[in-house]
């Protein structure tokens, strides 16, 4: 059996841990000292075999560079094998250049993070005109997790005092929407955006399904400034809903995000636990011990 085990940013301390309890396997923190400079000085815990590198990399220009090092640092003491375990997976959103002379983050970071990892794990990467992280990363083992199924099962599972529809707050939330309606048995609807800037947008609903009455749940894979799911909500509302609440795969917000959102008539956030928040609600060590238990069983 090949010896494995999970070393974790301190930022990600909560989450490591329950997936190191599912794997059964040894947990270690990596040690981070800031120096007064901004500089930063990484020490790991030496070990054999494979090592699981545990961060989520929100707010990431200094996580990333404290990964790397911690990466460097387990190859040279030892580890022949790094997995990257990244719940929330940063810089997926770019993909093109919009403008002459942007740096395609997307393309740049698969790049980087190749040069360091063996296997790359996350769940949900925003990814638009690409189907798979294979394509950006074709030199390294890819698996990004879908959190659809966990999220479904939740809803299934909850009392209902009324009916329920799900709503995606623009055309890239289909996947997820749809995906979870199927599996928890409610019917859904996709509302269309338009975007002027990065907090500016537009939404408006198709105008067939009902919303009278009617609890909605709206469903996206990132929450970051609000303004979209805000605008989303307030157009259910106006369309006559009795109850709106929110979830979210990787909720980015902050404190005055989620004032926002809740100053806009929204009863409820949810999360899955990608990234530490108040709306965690969903427990990922499940879904990413499945994807990882062949690292102590498996052929590699």
């Amino acid at each position: 059996m090949t010896p494995v085990s999970l070393h974790f940013h301190p930022a990600s301390e909560a989450p490591a841990r329950q997936l190191a309890a599912h794997l059964d396997v040894p947990c270690h923190p990596i040690h981070i000292h800031t120096f007064p400079d901004g500089e930063s000085r990484v020490r790991i815990h030496p070990v054999t075999g494979t090592a699981l590198l545990f961060v989520s990399l929100d707010r990431p220009n200094e996580k990333l560079i404290q990964t790397l090092f911690a990466a460097g640092a387990l190859k040279e003491n030892g580890a022949d094998r790094i997995v990257l375990v990244a719940p929330y997976l940063c810089y997926m959103r770019q993909d093109t250049a919009f403008e002459a002379g942007d740096a395609v983050s997307q393309r740049l970071m698969a790049g980087i993070l190749s040069g360091f990892f063996d296997r790359i794990v996350t769940v949900d990467p925003h990814l638009h005109r690409i189907h798979s992280l294979r394509e950006i990363f074709p030199d390294c083992e890819t698996d990004a997790l879908g959190a659809a199924p966990l999220i479904a099962d939740l809803l299934a599972a909850e009392p209902a005092s009324g009916p329920r529809i799900l709503v995606g707050p623009d055309s890239e939330s289909e996947q997820w929407v749809r995906a979870i309606a199927d599996r928890a048995g409610l019917p859904f609807t996709v509302a269309t955006k338009q975007r002027f800037n990065d907090r500016d947008v537009a939404v408006s609903l198709p105008e067939t399904p009902p919303l009278h009455n009617v609890h909605a749940i709206l469903i996206d894979d990132i929450l970051s400034s609000g303004g979209t799911l805000s605008r989303c909500a307030n157009a259910v509302l106006k369309a006559g809903a009795r109850k709106v609440e929110v979830i979210v795969v990787h909720d980015l917000g902050d404190s005055a995000v989620r004032d926002k959102l809740q100053k806009d008539g929204i009863a409820r956030l949810r999360s899955t636990d990608s990234v530490p928040a108040p709306s965690n609600a969903l427990p990922l060590a499940p879904l990413l011990a499945d994807a990882l238990i062949n690292e102590k069983t498996g052929p590699r």
